[in-house]
């Protein structure tokens, strides 16, 4: 084999190979790169040299570069890739194991729905615990105390969330608790904050006000700025 039918076959393993990876029939990428769908059967089979014009065009399809298709070495990078991924996660694994049943002590039963790694968290740092078949996220102390959780990624938000059907009834249940308010940065919590029923009151009112000017219409998840909490709250982490 010379080497211009050498890297024909190069190419036409690498787009089989690329192709397959993006989960795309023959006729899906050949309409990505407006080609035949015949003439990219062809080149799959390595029975046509195809121009440059055409392979920038089928690349660009795949999201990678002329040269990542012209790389014999291209297969065996993608598969050592993930190989060495799988290796890394099956490390961690273990480890999340641990943090899985750490948290079942706690009523949380995963750590990925619902924010439950970050509740455990706030649960270890404020010695609350969850409160079972309840609505939301609601805790109690030791003294049966409840209190209503909250967190916000500032990542991804300067407010926190509430109710998704914010009315007087879910107001009244609101007034009976305080707020615990936890802040993170990604994964990491920077800090917790405590805000009573009267510190919360002049949302309970706006939102009293905004229901019945509505005509009774509930309030769509209503926010609760990061500024207002962490000026008014009560800082109960880092202490």
């Amino acid at each position: 084999m010379d080497a211009q039918d050498s890297y024909i076959s190069v190419i036409a393993k690498n787009i089989i190979f690329l192709r397959k990876l993006n989960k795309l029939s023959q006729e899906d990428l050949a309409i990505k790169a407006n080609i035949d769908r015949s003439y990219l059967g062809y080149i799959e089979n390595a029975k046509f040299s195809i121009t440059i014009k055409k392979a920038s065009a089928i690349a660009t399809a795949l999201d990678v570069t002329l040269l990542d298709l012209l790389d014999p070495g291209l297969i065996a990078t993608y598969e050592m890739s993930r190989n060495s991924e799988i290796l890394a996660m099956n490390k961690i694994l273990p480890h999340i194991r641990r943090y899985q049943l750490l948290a079942n002590k706690h009523g949380i039963n995963d750590i990925f729905q619902d924010n439950g790694g970050k509740i455990l968290q706030v649960l270890l740092v404020t010695g609350l615990k969850i409160l079972g078949g309840r609505e939301g996220n609601d805790a109690v102390d030791s003294n049966g105390n409840e209190y209503e959780l909250k967190s916000a990624n500032i990542q991804l938000t300067r407010s926190f969330s509430t109710h998704h059907h914010m009315n007087p009834t879910i107001i009244a249940k609101y007034r009976k608790v305080d707020w615990i308010f936890a802040i993170y940065d990604g994964i990491e919590l920077l800090e917790v904050y405590k805000l009573t029923p009267d510190l919360m009151e002049v949302y309970y009112d706006a939102w009293e006000t905004k229901w019945r000017v509505d005509g009774d219409k509930d309030i769509n998840n209503p926010k609760i700025p990061l500024r207002y909490v962490t000026t008014n709250g009560i800082k109960i982490y880092p202490n």
